[in-house]
């Protein structure tokens, strides 16, 4: 019973870190820490 739970609140914290992410990138935010102004980081953007 206890693993069901532990479980349960472990993939709702999941979902929402994912929903999180989600909808920052819908709204245009950046997980990424330099504000920005990407000149004067460390390659956040690589692709």
């Amino acid at each position: 019973m206890g693993t069901v739970v532990v479980g349960t609140i472990l993939a709702a914290a999941v979902v929402a870190v994912i929903v999180n992410l989600v909808k920052n990138k819908i709204q245009g935010k950046s997980s990424c820490s330099c504000g920005g102004s990407c000149g004067g980081c460390c390659n956040c953007h690589k692709e």
